[in-house]
């Protein structure tokens, strides 16, 4: 007989079903699964992107957070070397913040910072992780007085007699919760990755944490699992969907996005890769063709309108539950009439009363209509709207596209 409401599961039950997708998009006209090197400039902020975030202190939070940064992509990723520009890992005895400090300077163009890189490491991209919001939010769970409930009863097993539940004894109690401080710990890192080659911008991503009870390091170490998970299977070319050559061939055309999306990069472009790399994964028997310049004819085309993208925090006022606590328990041994022994467990239960602290939820809704359009007529053929929550809005964008596919494979196999 349990009765029991445990916040921190809920928080870490949201955390859990919010690792599926941060929002990532790469170019996926290059071929960065054959390269073989890339460069990881120090943490920085978005804001304030030249001032580098180094600590040559071993034991100092900022040193390991680019060291666990560098060693998430050195040990994880299979045919990447990495260069570190943050102080901590020697090659040959040689620092390699001493041995590539130019790179570390302002540079007049991207241009000129992807010669220099190039020049001095070789590597075929380099990648900037940056700290878009790093902070604790502060708020007053409110005193708060509640009347509960409350009971406690004795349960019998194995007894010569009957088994079963005594001295049952209900009352109610005056209880108060006080009032307290409460932290949220938010942190929202952005990486952005450019080739040495024309400096391109070639690959984004960012993902955000905000949680209770937890510390940077936990954090950070949630996020950069994610990246490397990301920049691993785009290493892998997992990331370029599965290979279904068809005979009908089904483009793209432009989105219709919130002003919220279309003026921030990472939203924008992790729409249109969510868009193509879900059509790319889940679309049987057809030729998905994700470059827009192909000479390829285009049987039919995917769009869409998307008319929200918005993040929905909700406060939880503080709230009581009880548990059941064993306060004592004995056993008695007997004897049936056959002089075979038996024990009887005497067991009683009192409840008690669970505080649980005010504290922020949030969630992110996304609605969205896409279209499956005859090239030839611009008739719609196939359309599929949602409204979806979840905890970051790729996971919430994504399983619309993904019900829309499915509409897709059903048009196409009545055909």
């Amino acid at each position: 007989m349990i009765k029991i409401f445990l916040t921190a599961a809920i928080f870490f039950l949201m955390q859990a079903s919010a690792q599926a997708y941060g929002i990532f998009w790469y170019d996926m006209s290059l071929d960065i699964p054959m390269w073989k090197k890339v460069v990881i400039f120090p943490l920085a902020y978005s804001n304030d992107k030249n001032n580098w975030l180094i600590s040559y202190d071993e034991n100092s939070l900022l040193y390991w957070e680019n060291k666990h940064l560098m060693e998430r992509f050195e040990k994880k990723i299979k045919n990447m070397h990495t260069v570190r520009l943050a102080p901590g890992i020697k090659e040959k005895d040689e620092i390699l913040v001493d041995k590539f400090s130019v790179l570390l300077n302002p540079y007049p163009t991207e241009k000129a910072r992807a010669e220099a890189v190039f020049e001095q490491t070789g590597a075929d991209m380099y990648l900037f992780p940056r700290f878009k919001e790093k902070r604790i939010q502060t708020d007053i769970s409110p005193r708060t007085e509640f009347n509960v409930q409350l009971s406690s009863w004795t349960e019998i097993t194995g007894s010569p007699n009957s088994d079963g539940t005594y001295d049952k004894r209900t009352w109610t109690e005056h209880h108060v919760i006080p009032e307290k401080e409460i932290h949220l710990h938010i942190m929202q890192l952005e990486f952005e990755g450019y080739d040495t080659e024309n400096a391109n911008k070639v690959l984004l991503f960012t993902d955000t944490r905000r949680e209770y009870g937890v510390d940077d390091k936990h954090q950070f170490r949630s996020i950069t699992k994610y990246i490397r998970k990301d920049f691993g299977e785009l290493k892998s070319g997992k990331n370029k969907g599965k290979d279904k050559a068809g005979t009908i061939n089904i483009g793209f055309k432009n989105l219709t996005l919130p002003p919220n999306v279309g003026s921030d990069e990472y939203s924008l472009k992790g729409a249109y890769f969510g868009m193509k790399f879900e059509a790319m994964d889940k679309l049987k028997g057809v030729s998905v063709i994700t470059d827009a310049t192909s000479d390829k004819d285009l049987n039919y085309y995917i769009t869409g309108n998307v008319t929200e993208w918005k993040l929905i925090p909700t406060w939880h006022p503080p709230k009581v539950t009880t548990t059941s606590e064993l306060i004592e328990s004995k056993e008695t041994k007997w004897k049936d009439s056959k002089g075979k022994e038996h024990t009887m467990h005497t067991k009683k239960y009192k409840d008690k009363i669970v505080d649980h602290y005010a504290y922020w939820s949030f969630s992110w809704n996304v609605r969205a209509t896409f279209y499956l359009v005859d090239a030839k007529t611009g008739q719609v053929v196939v359309s599929e709207s949602g409204n979806t929550f979840d905890d970051k809005p790729m996971d919430a964008y994504r399983k619309i596209m993904r019900t829309f596919c499915e509409q897709v494979n059903k048009y196409f196999k009545a055909k």
